[in-house]
């Protein structure tokens, strides 16, 4: 429902935003930023969490990276953002966990008039109202330790996806598209490989308003896996977030976080349902404009 209704609110969005001042000047006429891009920084953030009905502090650190360019060939933009190394820790008892990506990207190709292309006898042009995107997962390592012994690794997850808000900026998108990924997991009782070849839709949505105060995101994944085995099994993860930034010192922005996750049947070695809330503060530092 949280991703409906973000999308529903991306829909609606304006096509264009007046470009705000993001420089002010105080009173020895020394200027300050007032805008900030959460996509581009050195991420930290502490926080609660409340998993499975058991509380635990939550620390998360990462790179974040957005770049955009022109085809030379389409004279087309690409815009691109990128997460290194991205990683949360949850200490104390019982729920100790470690989660780390080595690399998560979007990078889109904005189309300002789409086409499909029929070559036929008389060539036909069908318009194409979305934007492509290449979405890309290396590397989400999972240790939950209170399940004893073991670890998942999806070693990579691909996902073409359509954009029909098509922003011609980063701060709103909307994709939707099949996803291709390999996962194992490893337990006591040996390795696994799990398999989902483009039978799973992912959906990734996201809205920042111009001045990067308020930050939305939902992704939900969900579709079937498949097992060496021959085994086939339906499985679905959902994700929200809302962040409002509180203060920013010395140009070095602080957001409030609240998020919440749910997982079906895919939830560590033990392939478990699962829910999550977190509240939490998070610095982007080096993300002023």
């Amino acid at each position: 429902m949280l991703a409906l209704a973000l999308a529903l609110l991306l829909a609606s969005a304006p096509a264009e935003v007046v470009e705000e001042a993001c420089t002010h000047w105080d009173e020895a006429g020394e200027p300050f930023s007032i805008c900030f891009d959460p996509g581009n920084g050195l991420l930290v953030g502490v926080g609660g969490l409340l998993q499975g009905g058991e509380a635990a502090p939550e620390f998360r650190v990462g790179i974040l990276l957005r770049t955009s360019r022109t085809s030379r060939s389409k004279g087309t933009p690409w815009l691109n953002t990128h997460r290194l190394l991205a990683t949360e820790a949850r200490s104390g008892t019982p729920r100790r966990s470690l989660t780390t990506t080595l690399y998560e990207g979007t990078l889109r190709r904005h189309l300002e008039e789409g086409f499909i292309l029929i070559p036929a006898t008389r060539p036909v042009r069908i318009p194409f109202p979305f934007d492509l995107s290449l979405a890309l997962r290396l590397g989400h390592y999972e240790r939950r330790v209170w399940e004893g012994p073991g670890w998942t690794l999806e070693t990579g997850r691909a996902a073409l996806l359509l954009d029909p808000v098509r922003s011609p900026t980063t701060r709103v998108w909307l994709g939707l598209g099949p996803a291709a990924s390999h996962t194992l997991r490893h337990s006591r009782e040996g390795m696994v490989h799990e398999l989902s070849p483009f039978t799973t839709l992912l959906l990734d949505a996201g809205y920042e308003t111009e001045d990067g105060h308020w930050v939305t995101r939902a992704t939900v994944l969900a579709g079937w896996a498949l097992g060496f085995d021959g085994e086939m099994r339906l499985r679905a993860r959902e994700e929200a977030s809302v962040e409002r930034l509180l203060i920013a010192v010395n140009a070095q922005p602080v957001w409030l976080r609240l998020s919440g996750a749910y997982v079906h049947s895919d939830a560590g070695i033990a392939q478990k349902d699962d829910w999550s809330l977190s509240l939490g503060l998070t610095l982007r530092a080096g993300s002023a404009r």
